[in-house]
């Protein structure tokens, strides 16, 4: 069983504390190494001009100060929770943007996965304006990213789904984290490939030939909806199929396309009722 190291992003908030209890149930069925990781940012005095100049570097002594406050403050934090005392981890606090924190972070402790959860915007326009961090890491991180709803709890891990579109052979993604998952967690998978293609059955045949490499004596279940969207095709697959965490395949999508339109990706991790991981 190969380890598999996780960052675990940490504010303080119920959604945090949410995603920390499912990642340490989710440890007691992988080998793991568990990295928690908190962003602060330094306040400034209300004298201190407001410019570029004042958002690039703190207040003289200011920063050390916070940065020792903020680990004091996620390692009583951590201590709350009984379970970490048998489990392989350890903490650490950066200073700057959330997302640029949680993403250089990954990169440094060399992270196959990061597990944060999402709340989702209050809004239809602070969703297309703003965003949620866990969107925007999904699609900044390193590695990849499982994305935890808020009202999720952690249970055993039974039914990974896998939904495909038709270009889904030709991305470059960590499959080795998805076989590890699927061993470790003795879970099963179920594919569905969403279509416009006529001819189906040859892409059902290059698909079960594409993951039977991957994955050996695994077996895993079929599906392919044809001239369907992404979303009500998966929407169908995930009504048909008992299912305990979505598996999608990132795809970077062009400016233009990410800023005039949501996405599957951005709208499944703002609408999802299930875990959502995006291998990278």
């Amino acid at each position: 069983m190969k380890t598999t190291t996780i960052l675990v992003p940490i504010d303080f908030t119920p959604v945090a504390k949410n995603t920390a209890d499912y990642v340490i149930g989710l440890s007691k069925q992988l080998k793991t190494k568990i990295i928690f990781v908190h962003a602060y940012t330094v306040a400034y005095p209300l004298s201190t001009p407001i410019g570029m100049g004042t958002m690039a570097a703190p207040v003289s002594g200011t920063h050390e100060s916070q940065k020792k406050l903020n680990k004091q403050k996620l390692r009583e934090y951590l201590e709350s929770f009984p379970d970490l005392t048998s489990i392989d981890y350890k903490s650490q606090v950066g200073f700057g943007a959330t997302v640029d924190v949680i993403c250089q972070t990954a990169k440094d402790e060399n992270a196959n996965l990061i597990v944060m959860g999402t709340k989702g915007a209050d809004s239809s326009i602070e969703e297309f304006f703003i965003g949620t961090v866990s969107e925007k890491v999904s699609r900044n991180a390193p590695c990849s990213v499982w994305v935890v709803p808020e009202s999720v709890k952690f249970t055993s891990i039974r039914y990974l789904g896998l939904a495909l579109d038709e270009d889904s052979l030709e991305n470059d993604v960590d499959l080795d984290l998805l076989v590890n998952l699927l061993e470790s967690l003795a879970a099963n998978l179920h594919l569905v490939q969403i279509t416009n293609d006529n001819d189906i059955s040859l892409k059902e045949n290059e698909v079960r030939a594409h993951y039977k490499n991957f994955l050996g004596q695994k077996e895993f279940t079929f599906n392919t909806f044809q001239n369907e969207d992404p979303e009500k095709g998966i929407d169908k697959f995930l009504s048909q199929k008992p299912i305990d965490v979505l598996v999608l395949l990132f795809r970077e999508h062009k400016f233009f396309e990410r800023l005039f339109e949501k996405g599957l990706r951005r709208k499944l991790v703002f609408g999802s009722s299930i875990p959502i991981l995006i291998l990278k």
